[in-house]
Order: structure tokens, then C-alpha cells, then sequence
């Protein structure tokens, strides 16, 4: 196989040599799904009993969930339509849903369940990111806050 020309060599003759050389050495990260918006929800704030000790299981504590879910909201724009979207109501209840099953151990697993209830519920969500933040997590010392982000993609 013969190495692409250096972009000195190339002519005219082929305007697009160039473009795909140059495409092919900086390929652009894919950070969301082609052609979609973001619906988001912010700060839900749920009690629930996470955690890996018996306190926190026993006691139970705060957890803070941000949600975005992508998806084509074009046809429900376009016909001012929220049949052809998805709605906030139905995705808080989804997720309230999963904190307040059975405990976990880990935050980790909680993100995972509310990523996989939203992508099976919500067909025409593509995309999901999850984070959970668990302002109380049993931490020696001080901080901002910790937590757990993920993204799925149907």
C-alpha cells in the first residue's frame, strides 16, 4: 500500500486529497451524538440508603442527580409537539424511581441503573450522562464534592 502524498506534492487536480489526509490525521472526537440536542435536568436532590457501610444503608443520606439525555427535538419543534419528545416529567420519574430501589453499594452502580432505565424507557434518546453526587460520602477530610459521571450511548 503506497503512502498518501505530502501536502506538497498534491495538485489541484484532486482538491479533496488534501481535506481527507488532513481529516484522517486529526480525527474530531465524537463528545455527543450526531446531529442532537441535549435535554438536561439539574440538582434533583433524593434521600436514599446507598452506600458501602451499614451507617450509610442504615441512615441513609443525600444524593444529587444531574441527567442529560440527547435526542433529535427537531420533529417536536417543529410541530410544537410534546408527543415528539421526551418529557422532563417522564425522566425525574424514571430516575426517582432508581434511587428509591433497592439499596447499592456503590454510586456506581446507581449511575449505571438510572443510564440503562433512561436508554430502555426513552427510545428515541440516543445518548444519556449520568452523574451522581453524594454530598455526604463518608470522606476523611474536606472537599467540594464527589461523585460519579457516565455516559451511555444506545
Amino acid at each position: 500500500m503506497a503512502a498518501p502524498p505530502r501536502e506538497d506534492e498534491m495538485t489541484s487536480e484532486d482538491p479533496t486529497a488534501l481535506a481527507d489526509t488532513q481529516a484522517d490525521a486529526n480525527p474530531a472526537p465524537r463528545t455527543r451524538p450526531h446531529n442532537t440536542d441535549r435535554l438536561f435536568l439539574r440538582q434533583l436532590p433524593f434521600y436514599a440508603r446507598h452506600g458501602v457501610y451499614d451507617a450509610e444503608r442504615e441512615l441513609g443520606q443525600r444524593f444529587i442527580i444531574d441527567v442529560d439525555c440527547w435526542l433529535d427535538t427537531r420533529p417536536a419543534a417543529w410541530a410544537d409537539d410534546a408527543a415528539l419528545t421526551v418529557s422532563y416529567q417522564g425522566i425525574y420519574e424514571q430516575v426517582a424511581a432508581v434511587v428509591g430501589d433497592d439499596p447499592v453499594h456503590l454510586i456506581e452502580t446507581l449511575a449505571e441503573r438510572i443510564s440503562t432505565r433512561l436508554l430502555d424507557h426513552f427510545e428515541m434518546v440516543e445518548q444519556v450522562r449520568v452523574v451522581v453526587h453524594k454530598p455526604g460520602a463518608p470522606v476523611t477530610g474536606v472537599f467540594g464534592d464527589v461523585g460519579i459521571e457516565i455516559v451511555r450511548t444506545r
